[in-house]
C-alpha cells in the first residue's frame, strides 16, 4: 500500500489510543507486526509547543519503531506547523496524522478533534499548510487525516470532508464509521467505507468494530478500502495486528497465544512499561492492561481487586502466577 511517497507492506494498522499506544505497547505489537503502520497516542500540538517539552515521554520511540505515524491534535495553523517540524526533525516519523475525529469533550471543546468537522475551512487550512511546509522544507512526509462520519446523525459530512482532505493534499484518510455523538456505542456504518473510497483517489482506511481477520477481510473485499485500522480490538491482544496482517497476506490466521502464553506476554509488557516509565508510574498504567489481558480467563473477575492494586513488578508477577495456578486447578477439576 502506498501513502504518498512511502510504501507500507501491510494493510493493517494500529489506531492511536490515549494511554495505550505508548512506546511499550508499540514494542509489544512490533513483535508480531513489524510491517504495520502504528500510531502514537494523540499528541496535543498546543501542549507540546507551549510547554517546549519536546523530550516528553509521549514522543519517545525506538530506532526499530517504523513505520510509525505521529498523530497531532491542533486548531491553530502556526502551532501545528511548529509541533510537526519538531517531531519530524527529532523523531523522523513515516507520516504525520491530524486528529479530526476524537469525540472527547475536552478535545472538541478546544475546537480540535471531531469539532473540526464542523469547520471544514479551518480543517483545510491545517492540512494544506502542513503539506506545503513539508514540500517547502523538503522532508515530504505524507500527511494523513483521521475523522468520523460527522458530528451527529443530522450532520454526517464524511464524503465532502474526505474530498476536502484530498484537495488539501492529504495522502490518506482513515474513517471511523461513527458520529461524534455516538462516541464508541454500537452502530458502526461500514457501508460508509465503500462510499468514501469510491469518492476519493487516495487510500481510505476503515476503522470501527474491526477486531478479527474475518472483519478485516469482509471490509476490504466488500468495500474496496486500502486497509483497516484496529483499535480497541487489540487491547490485551498485542499480537492481533500481526495476526490479521499475516492472515490477509497468506489467507490463514496464525493461532492465538494460549492462556499460559498470554500470561507471559502480559508480564513482558509490564517489564517494558517499567523500563520506559519507571516502575511506580508504569504499574499504575499496567492495571488497565491487566484487565484486558485477563479478559476471558476462568474466574478472572475474582482477581479484579488484585489487578487494580498492583504497585510493583513483583505484584504483577504474583498476580499472574495466581491466575496460572487457578487456571491449572480449573483444568484439573474439569478433567478429573
Amino acid at each position: 500500500m502506498k501513502i504518498g511517497n512511502i510504501a507500507i507492506n501491510s494493510r493493517v494498522m494500529l489506531a492511536p489510543m490515549a494511554g495505550v499506544t505508548d512506546q511499550a505497547f508499540r514494542r509489544m505489537v512490533r513483535r508480531w507486526a513489524p510491517d504495520s503502520l502504528i500510531c502514537t497516542e494523540m499528541i496535543s500540538s498546543n501542549g507540546l509547543v507551549y510547554s517546549k517539552r519536546f523530550d516528553a515521554p509521549i514522543l519517545e520511540k525506538t530506532e526499530t519503531d517504523h513505520p510509525i505515524a505521529y498523530q497531532l491534535a491542533a486548531h491553530r495553523v502556526e502551532v501545528l506547523l511548529e509541533a510537526a517540524r519538531e517531531i519530524i526533525q527529532s523523531k523522523n516519523p513515516d507520516t504525520i496524522d491530524i486528529n479530526m475525529g476524537c469525540p472527547v469533550k475536552k478535545i472538541t471543546g478546544n475546537f480540535e478533534g471531531c469539532a473540526l468537522m464542523n469547520d471544514p475551512a479551518l480543517a483545510h487550512q491545517l492540512i494544506s499548510a502542513l503539506v506545503k511546509q513539508e514540500e517547502r522544507e523538503g522532508t515530504h512526509k505524507p500527511i494523513t487525516v483521521k475523522f468520523r462520519l460527522g458530528w451527529d446523525s443530522q450532520r454526517m459530512n464524511y464524503l465532502s470532508f474526505g474530498k476536502m482532505c484530498q484537495d488539501a493534499g492529504a495522502g490518506m484518510v482513515t474513517l471511523h464509521a461513527r458520529t461524534r455523538a455516538q462516541g464508541y456505542q454500537p452502530g458502526c456504518r461500514w457501508d460508509a467505507f465503500g462510499e468514501l473510497q469510491q469518492a476519493l483517489q487516495i487510500p481510505v482506511i476503515a476503522n470501527g468494530d474491526i477486531s478479527t481477520f474475518e472483519d478485516a477481510r469482509t471490509v476490504i473485499d466488500t468495500y474496496g478500502v486500502a486497509g483497516v485500522m484496529i483499535g480497541r480490538g487489540a487491547l490485551g491482544k498485542p499480537w492481533l495486528i500481526g495476526q490479521v496482517d499475516t492472515a490477509l497476506k497468506t489467507g490463514q490466521a496464525p493461532p492465538s497465544p494460549t492462556l499460559l502464553e498470554r500470561l507471559q506476554i502480559a508480564e513482558a509488557h509490564a517489564v517494558l512499561l517499567a523500563e520506559t516509565l519507571g516502575e511506580h508510574h508504569a504499574m499504575k498504567e499496567m492495571r488497565r492492561h491487566l484487565m484486558d489481558y485477563l479478559k476471558g480467563f476462568p474466574g478472572a473477575s475474582s482477581f479484579r481487586s488484585q489487578m487494580t492494586a498492583v504497585c510493583t513488578l513483583a505484584d504483577v508477577r504474583r498476580l499472574l502466577e495466581d491466575v496460572r495456578l487457578h487456571c491449572f486447578a480449573v483444568d484439573a477439576a474439569l478433567t478429573a
